[in-house]
Order: structure tokens, then C-alpha cells, then sequence
């Protein structure tokens, strides 16, 4: 029997309590990154400038500034995880060409320095995305974006107690929690990001439902708060398909009613828009043309007709005021911010290419997502959720390809570790019995 002397049991407790401090710290700087990420932060330290929904926090020099040491933080932290995010990047080609081809744009941009920093704002950002993938597991991503998510519902909340005036809305859509962000639907977005999140969460690691189901109520409590009706109905979706999921993955024998069901309801509700879209929108508190987004559409396709090939440069179309958004502005009679589109945003920034690129990326990572329900692991639950919630937002919201985005980073995270073909697998017999792995799994 060989006797281990008792200097070196001293050295082996002080490395492993060594290294479950780093990875303690390394957990908890990427929650800060997470909830950075979000906007919240910055609602908080410029709440005068952000007030006005049309002045987006991303877009100003002050939040620019605010995002270089997080960008140089997470480089930091990426050096001992470089060859693992090389090997991610390589496994999304589709997403590394069009962050590339956003950067290209400035050849042909109209205002080519600004088209620059913003594209190398959208490489960091994705870098950010990247960077999450190579250090965790599913297990562990998905947790840490529960946990931060948490932490944006308490900061919500607490801004709510302590600024009323400035986290409830006070003059457009009276009565609304916007919290610390820029107006009611970013709040809602937001939540329903932490909702699937947190069921998801649940789903990995269904041990620890103390911590994550009362995650996901606390965000639904604050999507119904935010009044944000694409919010709502993308949460309560999503809830729908998790359900849709849990039964589909541990319930063989209920498989073809379910899929059964599934196509019915599609096919019921592709209909009913059809023949009476007034209804239907109605039913959620709608009209037709989505709260005048439809109109913007309009006038926007004609923009894009001008430069249907190459856009206009990544990131510069509602810059200047004077700009090609002028007319937009002039014809709707206000300062009309964004696409509210996603897909329009993108076609403006780099042409008719960068939107095919897309597509091609979205189609394979939902045709792979859906193929993997059966054959994937818990993971499962995550990448569904969140693609579909991502192509939702993105019909209302400008988050594809967007620099500095929360949204943007998650959806390269995803991506990125889906096609690695990593799971986080359980026996789906005993999935739910079998002893849960801690935190660091």
C-alpha cells in the first residue's frame, strides 16, 4: 500500500479548490456578459438618452463605448478556448460568410467608415456567441442564460420600485413595464428569451426545477406586464412546443396523433388568416397591418428595389436623416427607427445575396434541429425552442445579423454548438430519473 504524503493531499485539495474558483469565476463573468448583452446595463447607466423609443441604446456612441471592454474581456477569456472556437467557426461556414459579406458591404456602402465599425461590432459579437459555445455544454449554456435572465427580471423589477417614471411608460402605451429598457416590446422580448431559457433549463437538468420553473414564471409575469402582444404570443408558443416536444420525445406511442395534430393546426390556422385576417389578428389585439409595420414595409420595398443586388452597406440605411430613409420618415410622419423586420433590415444592408445566405442558414439549421428530436438529447429542447422563437422576433424585430445583440449572439451560440454534434444525452426511458449533473456539467 503506497502512502500518499499528506503535503501532497494539500496540494491536490488547493488545485481543485483553485480550479473550481476559476470556473466559478469564468460562470459568473459570463452571466454579466449575458445580461450586458441584453441592454439592460446600458438602460440603466443612460437612462435619460434611452428614454425615447426611437433612440436605440446599440446605435450610440455612448453604449458603443460601453461594449470595448466587454469585447476585450471575452477575448481574454477565449485565448485557452482558441482552437475550439476555430473548430466551431469552421462547423458554420454559412454564418462566417455572412458576417463576411456584411463587412464587404463597405466597398458600396454609403457612408463606408460607419458601415466598417458596425461590421466589426457584428465579428465581436459573433465572436461572443462563438466564444459561449467553445466553454460550455449544453447543460451549462443553457443554465447560464437562465440564471442571467433571473438576474434581468430582478433588475426589472427593482427599477420598477425604485423609478417608476422610468421603467413603467408613462406616455405611449400607458402603463406598460418597459423596465430598464427602451420601450415595452424589448422588455417582452426579452422575457420570452428568459422563459425558454428557463424551461428549457428545467428540461436539462429537471432536478433543479426549485430554481428554473419559478425562472419561467417570473418571466411570463413580466412578458403579460409589457403588454407586448408578438411577446406573448411567441411565449405562449413556445410553451405549446415545449409540451409538443416533452410528449413527443418521451411518449412514442402518442408521436403520429401528435404530428397528426400538428399539421392540422398549421393548416387551420394558415387558412383562417387567409380568409379572415381582421379576426385572427384581432384575437391578439392585432390589425392587419401590425401596428403600421406593414406600411413601413411598403415604402421600404421600394428602397430595396433601388439597390436590390448590394443594399446599401451593412448597418447605415436609417443613419443619416437625411439619408434614403428620409422618405420613410417623411412619408410616415415619424422617426421610424428600424425595419421592424429583420429580413427587410438585411436586404437594406447588403442586397438580395446576404438574404439567401440567410435563408440557407436557417433552413439547415431548423431541417437539422427538427431531425434531431429524435435521434439529439436534451439539447433538443433549447435549439427548437430558440431557432423558432428567433425566426418569430425576426419578423418584427431587426435581429438578424444585428452588431451588439443579445439575440445575435445566443443564435450563433446555438448554431455553433449544434453542428458539432455534441449532446446532452439522457436514455429517454429513465430521462427523468436518472441523478441530474451539478451546474458544471
Amino acid at each position: 500500500m503506497v502512502t500518499v504524503p499528506y503535503s501532497e493531499l494539500q496540494l491536490g485539495a488547493r488545485n481543485k479548490a483553485l480550479g473550481d474558483l476559476s470556473q466559478f469565476l469564468v460562470i459568473a463573468i459570463f452571466i454579466g456578459v449575458v445580461v450586458f448583452a441584453s441592454g439592460a446595463v446600458i438602460g440603466i447607466l443612460f437612462p435619460a438618452q434611452f428614454a425615447d423609443p426611437d433612440q436605440m441604446a446599440p446605435e450610440s456612441p455612448l453604449a458603443r463605448y460601453v461594449w470595448y471592454p466587454v469585447y476585450l474581456l471575452v477575448l481574454v477569456l477565449s485565448l485557452p478556448k482558441l482552437m475550439e472556437i476555430i473548430r466551431l467557426a469552421t462547423f458554420s461556414p454559412l454564418i462566417v460568410l455572412c458576417v463576411l459579406f456584411c463587412g464587404l458591404s463597405m466597398f458600396w456602402s454609403i457612408d463606408p467608415p460607419t458601415t466598417l465599425r458596425r461590421s466589426i461590432a457584428l465579428l465581436l459579437t459573433s465572436y461572443i456567441g462563438l466564444t459561449l459555445a467553445a466553454w460550455f455544454s449544453w447543460g451549462r449554456l443553457v443554465q447560464i442564460i437562465a440564471i442571467a435572465f433571473l438576474f434581468i427580471g430582478l433588475i426589472t423589477i427593482a427599477l420598477v420600485i425604485i423609478d417608476p417614471g422610468r421603467a413603467v411608460m408613462q406616455d405611449i402605451h400607458v402603463g406598460a413595464w418597459r423596465g430598464p429598457f427602451a420601450e415595452k416590446n424589448q422588455l417582452g422580448g426579452m422575457m420570452t428569451k428568459g422563459l425558454i431559457a428557463a424551461i428549457c433549463a428545467f428540461a436539462l437538468r429537471p432536478k433543479r426545477a426549485w430554481l428554473y420553473l419559478p425562472i419561467a414564471l417570473l418571466c411570463f409575469g413580466l412578458v403579460i406586464l409589457s403588454t407586448s402582444k408578438t411577446a406573448l404570443l411567441i411565449s405562449v408558443l413556445s410553451l405549446g412546443v415545449f409540451i409538443f416536444l416533452k410528449l413527443y420525445r418521451t411518449n412514442p406511442v402518442t408521436r403520429i396523433p401528435l404530428l397528426f395534430g400538428l399539421v392540422m393546426s398549421i393548416g387551420f390556422l394558415t387558412i383562417a388568416l387567409a380568409m379572415f385576417p381582421e379576426v385572427m389578428f384581432g384575437l391578439i389585439g392585432k390589425d392587419p397591418s401590425l401596428t403600421g409595420r406593414t406600411d413601413i414595409w411598403q415604402l421600404l420595398g421600394h428602397a430595396i428595389q433601388q439597390k436590390f443586388w448590394l443594399g446599401y452597406g451593412y448597418g447605415v440605411f436609417w443613419s443619416d436623416p437625411l439619408g434614403p430613409s428620409y422618405i420613410v420618415r417623411q412619408v410616415l410622419e415619424w422617426g421610424v427607427p428600424t425595419a421592424h423586420n429583420g429580413w427587410i433590415e438585411i436586404w437594406l444592408s447588403a442586397g438580395v445575396g446576404i438574404v439567401v445566405l440567410f435563408t440557407l442558414q436557417i433552413i439547415i439549421t431548423l431541417g437539422f434541429a427538427v431531425y434531431n428530436i429524435r435521434c439529439g438529447g436534451r439539447e433538443t429542447y433549447w435549439v427548437v425552442l430558440m431557432i423558432l422563437s428567433y425566426i418569430g422576433f425576426s419578423m418584427s424585430e431587426s435581429a438578424i445579423l444585428h452588431q451588439n445583440s443579445l439575440s445575435w449572439i445566443l443564435f450563433v451560440a446555438t448554431c455553433a454548438k449544434l453542428f458539432t454534434l455534441q449532446h446532452d444525452f439522457r436514455p429517454l426511458r429513465d430521462e427523468e430519473t436518472r441523478p441530474n449533473q451539478s451546474f458544471r456539467s
